[in-house]
């Protein structure tokens, strides 16, 4: 089952999407995290993520300077392996910070969100998608923030109808948006 998991900013989506896999007996889910340290802060983000995780999972960060997310997860979708990915927004938040023109970012994106999309097809283990909600807030008044919050909202569009379930997570507190195997 493909689930993905929108919230705001510390709203507890990871944790939520972490306990969906508590119940797993048979086999360790794996936490593919697109995180990078940019800086001492974002570094102190990732270290807490990790500590809140533990042992419970097995953790792929994922190198952007060398791996596909699209390969890596078709991978672990013929190991069968229940996967975790976090997050879409600093995935996509990477090719926005190419040296690229934003019209070749732009389609540097289409093409990878087009990949990730076709390779949800392959599992039939659990898949959590975590994404950061974005379209709540006022429109910015810089180009590559706009970039950013637009294309951000066209990928969660596409995950969520993908997905069988869609859960908003709002202080904590999970709202179902979709669920198909209810």
């Amino acid at each position: 089952m493909i689930s993905l998991v929108l919230g705001g900013i510390r709203s507890g989506k990871s944790s939520w999407a972490e306990k969906q896999f508590s119940s797993l007996n048979n086999s360790k889910p794996v936490y593919i995290a697109t995180a990078m340290a940019s800086d001492t802060e974002m570094a102190q983000r990732i270290q807490h993520h990790q500590s809140l995780r533990k042992a419970a999972f097995d953790t792929h960060e994922l190198d952007f300077s060398s791996e596909n997310l699209s390969d890596v997860l078709s991978q672990y979708a013929m190991q069968n392996t229940p996967v975790l990915l976090e997050c879409m927004s600093t995935w996509l938040g990477w090719w926005l910070c190419t040296d690229k023109s934003p019209n070749d970012q732009l389609q540097e994106i289409k093409l990878q969100t087009s990949m990730l999309l076709a390779c949800l097809e392959q599992f039939s283990s659990d898949l959590v998608i975590v994404s950061n909600e974005v379209g709540l807030g006022l429109v910015s008044d810089n180009p590559m923030a706009r970039m950013f919050a637009d294309e951000l909202g066209r990928l969660n569009q596409a995950l969520a109808a993908k997905a069988h379930k869609v859960v908003l997570i709002s202080a904590g507190l999970p709202l179902i948006l979709k669920d198909t195997q209810a």
